[in-house]
């Protein structure tokens, strides 16, 4: 049975739609993370026809804690509030379904936000979703809690993995710059080099490719050997 309806799916967008201004208020690094979780649910991949009994209930239960996170009850949209079951229990209960899955990845990010990294990287690790966006982002989320535990060698591998996991181009521009940037300061300012020169031939009119271009002359001032463009 069909429990969706068209005439709701503007309410939908603009749920997600108040989750990347929460990004963009609070914390830069999970800007990109948010941004695919737009792009994914704007395609209506996340709220298609429901099947399964437990989806159908895991659905319904997501979407009453997206309406406490527009409210700016984050807390009760996590642990859970009268008719609310909460992030929590949807994944303890459901976490085998779509919706289930999709509430590891928002609760993965608010730990994230809200410094619980090691909790938010074993989360953002046990995402999977079909759409290559999506565990993109999830990958990319890993990265930052590697960025943020100063495993820098590791977030870049991550962000490179991000890149090639990614469709969408804006995306794949955006992880791959952070990759370069995390390999210099992993020491690697060479290899950062090749990453960088990557973006500017792989998407030249991109804003990465303005950034990556400037980060170039920053490392060849430092002396690492950068590609011809």
């Amino acid at each position: 049975m069909n429990t969706s309806s068209p005439q709701k799916e503007p309410t939908r967008l603009k749920l997600y739609d108040h989750l990347l201004a929460i990004a963009i208020k609070r914390k830069n690094i999970i800007m990109p993370l948010i941004s695919a979780i737009c792009l994914s649910a704007g395609g209506g991949l996340f709220w298609m026809q429901k099947i399964k009994a437990d989806e159908a209930a895991a659905s319904i239960a997501l979407s009453k804690d997206i309406a406490l996170v527009k409210a700016g009850e984050l807390d009760k949209a996590i642990e859970g509030t009268g008719g609310n079951k909460g992030l929590k229990t949807i994944i303890k209960t459901w976490g085998h379904t779509e919706s289930g899955n999709m509430s590891r990845l928002y609760l993965a990010t608010f730990s994230y936000d809200s410094g619980k990294i090691d909790e938010a990287l074993a989360m953002y690790n046990n995402f999977n979703s079909k759409n290559n966006d999506l565990q993109a982002a999830a990958i990319a989320g890993a990265a930052a809690c590697h960025v943020q535990k100063k495993a820098f060698s590791t977030a870049a591998t991550e962000f490179e993995k991000a890149s090639s996991t990614a469709e969408n181009e804006a995306l794949k521009s955006m992880y791959l710059k952070l990759a370069a940037e995390n390999q210099d300061l992993a020491g690697q300012p060479d290899k950062a080099a090749q990453l960088l020169v990557k973006v500017i031939r792989t998407w030249p009119g991109s804003a990465s490719a303005g950034m990556a271009r400037r980060t170039l002359l920053y490392l060849e001032g430092k002396g690492a050997t950068v590609p011809p463009l």
